[in-house]
């Protein structure tokens, strides 16, 4: 079937852009969300492969693999709300590990009796709690660069829960042809990801490019915090510019004493997030190391 090879020819090019994923996340936090992406990459096309290309699993075995698909999918983005030093470690630890035992709750029961793998009919409870953690996770990237790549991704992992469920709806029943649909759409999300972070290394250095990179990287939750805390010091020392959405505003002509209060409060407040190469590499600055103290402002 032409729409076959087409999806699995658009999978190899995802590799493409995963395989730069550790690169683009080095000198952050965002390392362990890169590896879960992978992870979640690596299942998902193992199981297009087993269900869609060779047929070697039961509808029944399928049913499970491609719910665990869904469920590790979460992990990415859910990692990246825990992201802040020093409590990244504890936050796999003490969320993603139980919310990956939760939601799998279902499949897990499943095997555990011992019996015949049945097909999973999720109960609307559980369907309410998934589509919910998606929301979360998804919607720190509406806004973004990544707008379009999250809605894909939050629209894929929705259709493969949704047609596993008791809720679905009867235009959703044929599972084959939804898992089909909602593989195209991640593999159009990610390669649309790829293209927005390609782009976003572009661009002259300054502060508007340090800050859209952490915007656009870390998303809505950890961007607003960042711009507040910076308002908030802003407002204090009576800087004439404020940190916008769209980058910094400034009341009058940019001074060499505020530029250097900026870039200092930068330093501070993404200290937890980044390393100080990465924030060199975004003002155009050689690397040097920083003797920061700290801002009143942060907690």
């Amino acid at each position: 079937m032409i729409s076959l090879v087409f999806i699995s020819l658009g999978i190899l090019l995802t590799w493409g852009t995963l395989r730069r994923l550790p690169r683009w996340t080095s000198a952050t936090t965002l390392v362990p969300a890169s590896y879960w992406a992978l992870a979640a990459s690596s299942l998902w096309t193992l199981t297009w492969i087993l269900d869609h290309l060779t047929n070697q699993v039961s509808q029944s075995v399928a049913d499970h693999l491609w719910y665990a698909c869904a469920i590790i999918a979460l992990c990415p983005p859910i990692a990246v709300l825990g992201s802040r030093r020093p409590g990244t470690r504890v936050w796999t630890a003490f969320i993603l590990v139980p919310m990956l035992f939760a939601l799998g709750w279902p499949v897990i029961t499943l095997w555990l009796q011992g019996s015949d793998v049945r097909g999973l009919q999720l109960e609307t409870p559980q369907l309410v709690g998934y589509l919910l953690v998606l929301v979360m996770g998804a919607g720190n990237y509406v806004g973004t660069r990544y707008t379009l790549a999250a809605v894909l991704y939050a629209v894929a992992n929705g259709l493969i829960v949704l047609s596993s469920s008791q809720a679905c709806p009867a235009w959703l029943s044929d599972r084959w042809w939804v898992r089909l649909f909602a593989t195209a759409g991640m593999v159009v999300a990610v390669l649309s990801a790829g293209r927005e972070a390609m782009l976003a290394s572009h661009g002259s250095p300054g502060f508007d490019k340090l800050w859209f990179s952490f915007f656009d990287q870390f998303g809505i939750v950890w961007g607003r915090r960042i711009q507040d805390r910076v308002n908030f010091i802003a407002a204090k020392e009576n800087w004439p510019a404020k940190l916008q959405l769209q980058g910094f505003q400034w009341t009058t002509a940019a001074d060499p004493v505020t530029n250097a209060r900026i870039e200092h409060t930068f330093r501070w407040l993404l200290r937890r997030f980044v390393d100080p190469d990465w924030i060199d590499e975004r003002l155009g600055q050689q690397s040097r190391a920083q003797d920061i103290s700290p801002l009143s402002a942060d907690s």
